[in-house]
This record gives C-alpha cells, sequence and structure tokens, in this order.
C-alpha cells in the first residue's frame, strides 16, 4: 500500500514570531479523506446526511476557536497518523524572499528525508501551494527530490517517490497537515508567553503521533 505524505506550514512571516512546517504520513490513498470527514460530521452534524453541503466545510487551524481544536485534535489523537514537524524561530532581521524560500524547501526536505526513513515502499507527497506556484514548481520539486536521491544514496535502496503541489484548502491531508502545524506552533508561542501548558491543549492531545525535529541542513 503506497504512503501518502502532506506538507503544509504554519507562520511564515517574520511577525508571526515562529514558523512550522508539517508532514503528516498515511497509509493507502483514501485514509487522510476518511479521517477529515468523520471530523467534519462531528463539528457539523446537522450536515451528516448532506454530502456536497459537508464537503463545503474546510478545516483550518488558525481560524478555530480553541474548544473547536481541543474538538479535533481529540478526535485526530485515535487515528493512525504520523506527523514530523519542524520549526524556525524568526528574528527581526529583514530577509528576502529567497532566504525565507530556500529555509523553507531545506525544512520540506528535512521532512520528506525523516518520512522516508519511517517508511518502506512507494510515497506520494502533497506540498501546499504558496503564492506563485506556477513560477517555482519545477524548481522547487527538484530540489525537494534531492532528499529523496540522498536517502537513496545513504540507504543504498532505491525510493519510488511522487510530488504534486496542491491547494491547501482543496485536499483533506493538506487540511490535516495544517492543524498538525497550527498545533504545535501554537505550543511554542503559548510556552513563550508563559501559559501553563495543560492536558486540554490540541498539543497535548495529539503528542503521541508528533516528532519534532531540529532544522539542520540535510548534507
Amino acid at each position: 500500500m503506497p504512503h501518502y505524505a502532506y506538507i503544509d506550514e504554519s507562520g511564515t512571516l517574520s511577525e508571526h514570531q515562529v514558523m512550522t512546517v508539517s508532514l503528516v504520513l498515511f497509509d493507502g490513498r483514501r485514509t487522510a479523506d476518511r479521517a477529515h470527514h468523520k471530523i467534519l460530521k462531528e463539528l457539523y452534524p446537522h450536515l451528516a446526511n448532506d454530502l456536497k453541503a459537508l464537503a463545503t466545510k474546510k478545516l483550518h487551524f488558525t481560524d478555530m476557536p480553541t474548544h473547536i481544536q481541543n474538538q479535533v485534535a481529540t478526535h485526530l489523537a485515535s487515528e493512525r497518523i504520523s506527523a514530523v514537524i519542524n520549526s524556525h524561530w524568526h528574528t527581526m532581521d529583514e530577509e528576502t524572499h529567497g532566504t525565507s524560500f530556500g529555509r523553507y524547501t531545506k525544512m520540506v526536505q528535512l521532512l520528506l528525508y525523516k518520512a522516508l526513513e519511517m517508511t518502506t515502499g512507494e510515497m506520494n507527497v502533497i506540498i501546499a501551494q504558496q503564492g506563485g506556484w506556477e513560477t517555482y514548481e519545477k524548481s522547487f520539486l527538484s530540489e525537494v527530490d534531492k532528499a529523496t536521491e540522498l536517502f537513496s544514496k545513504r540507504n543504498k535502496q532505491f525510493r519510488s517517490v511522487n510530488y504534486e503541489l496542491k491547494p491547501a484548502h482543496s485536499v483533506c491531508g493538506l487540511q490535516l497537515a495544517d492543524f498538525y502545524a497550527g498545533t504545535v506552533r501554537k505550543m511554542y508561542l503559548d510556552s513563550l508567553a508563559g501559559l501553563e501548558v495543560h492536558l486540554s491543549s490540541p498539543y497535548d492531545l495529539v503528542q503521541h503521533q508528533i516528532s519534532l525535529e531540529d532544522f539542520i541542513d540535510l548534507e
């Protein structure tokens, strides 16, 4: 059964203090869709039998009030999900788009490498599009693929990996990747603010599924 990895980010601007990039891993093409659908039915029980109306609803972490974040996390905690997340703390120094996008690319490479370590066989990687994706898609995916090439070289095994860029709102797995990225970012910001972490926070509910990785350059 092929693996499906979905990648999205949260907090890309310097005023956001910290950026997180999340990869969530599922076995099978429809597994993320089913998990997403069950959450929507729980959040919108009055639409449970209206699949067309239910399909218009989206999950976006920063748009959710805290009690909904916790409700979604409670459900996800029971799913078979592996999430790998790394982060970068912004500084007040002004950066060019090329510098920040280059860092984001390396963060994606690291997550992909870790996902390859966790799996065997074919993998399909779906990454959330950013603005102007038409101008960077080919070069970006070529850079991302270097993580697969490095993994194959180091481990002397070929891995079949397919890549796609998709709008985050159109793919259930990307909405779930956004949720995990937002969950970890919220945990960091709450800790920075000195807020007491309690057992009902979304991070505490799903942390058993999450591997937090330091941001390093693979090479």
